[in-house]
């Protein structure tokens, strides 16, 4: 959040803002819980978009409109079917109009016009169809209709690989290496009945990222938070060390005035989570659902965690009051190696 008061809150003294952080976070439950009563949840939300892009392939969409059906920020909107189907909004119905007009393309013999094609699928000319359908698939309409070549679709998104948990939903993970990584911050032992009890990795994590984040150089990314989790053996099963952090490049002038870890190179699952809050007020309760999730899911796995460690990655560029966005990383390894 450097430089950045998405709450309001970078002038406030550090006692200011853990009070704003306490009191915020019992306004932020309560507004979610009347929220809740509302007609749709997270992926019924997803389902009635998804429902009503394919209902209208053949209209013009306007994001605002699907926004408003769903009683969702655009912004809040986009950053859901980005998650859930990998391409942007726009993206997502452009490639499904495309694939749709496929069954047509073929079955028309040639009768039907690439034009009619294009204005069926609500393409406002020929051109913008044909250049679609090339950047989507690698050939022309023409050229498939004449030939052999196999393409691969975009069908309607399945929703039924999302998990609502709690406050938000989680998606399927997505798998990423990452080489040996630097992090510098403030590191403390937070033991987990008082966590639970107290929110205090919340109050750690907040009085660090507003009053300290700022301050520490040779900073990767200067707006993203890491919350690293570390399972140090001798405070284990009760307690863990959680550095408040962020990624460095090196360790020049770091030395003595911030707490360090070395992680080494790791396979890791990463875990999106999306949900209706600030993602400052994203607390043990949430995680300790997510994580019981992500547990169920690596039994059902061929793979194992393989380090002792995890860690929360948010991006202040994508966080907004009623909007929370955090990837959770878990090292991993196959389950049979060795």
């Amino acid at each position: 959040m450097k430089g950045t008061s998405v709450s309001g809150t970078m002038e406030m003294s550090m006692n200011e803002k853990t009070q704003y952080h306490l009191q915020s976070h019992t306004e932020t439950n309560t507004r979610y819980d009347a929220d809740s009563t509302e007609k749709y949840g997270t992926i019924e939300r997803i389902d009635k978009v998804l429902q009503e892009v394919e209902r209208r392939l053949a209209e013009k969409i306007v994001l605002d409109e699907l926004a408003a059906c769903v009683h969702l920020s655009k912004f809040h909107l986009h950053r859901l079917i980005r998650a859930a189907t990998g391409l942007p909004l726009m993206e997502y119905i452009r490639a499904r109009r495309l694939s749709a007009s496929v069954t047509d393309l073929l079955a028309s013999d040639g009768e039907k016009t690439i034009l009619n094609l294009a204005l069926s699928y609500g393409f406002d000319h020929e051109q913008s169809y044909i250049r679609s359908f090339k950047r989507q698939f690698g050939v022309t309409p023409a050229q498939f209709r004449r030939g052999h070549q196999e393409i691969t679709l975009v069908e309607r998104y399945d929703t039924s690989a999302l998990k609502e948990i709690r406050r938000g939903i989680v998606f399927e993970p997505t798998f990423v290496m990452k080489p040996q990584s630097l992090y510098a911050g403030r590191k403390a032992t937070i033991n987990e009945q008082d966590n639970w009890e107290n929110l205090t990795a919340n109050i750690q994590g907040a009085s660090f990222f507003y009053n300290e984040h700022p301050n520490i150089p040779n900073k990767l990314n200067p707006g993203v938070y890491i919350g690293l989790t570390l399972y140090t053996p001798e405070h284990l099963p009760y307690a863990t060390d959680y550095l408040t952090s962020a990624e460095v490049s090196s360790f020049d002038g770091i030395d003595g005035k911030w707490d360090t870890a070395v992680i080494p190179s790791c396979k890791y699952a990463v875990f999106k989570y999306i949900g209706d809050f600030h993602a400052e007020h994203l607390n043990i309760h949430d995680l300790n659902d997510i994580w019981n999730y992500i547990d169920d899911w690596l039994i059902r796995s061929s793979y194992i965690q393989s380090h002792p460690h995890h860690f929360e990655y948010i991006d202040i560029v994508n966080t907004r009051e009623d909007y929370c966005e955090a990837d959770l990383y878990l090292p991993i390894g196959d389950r049979n190696d060795g």
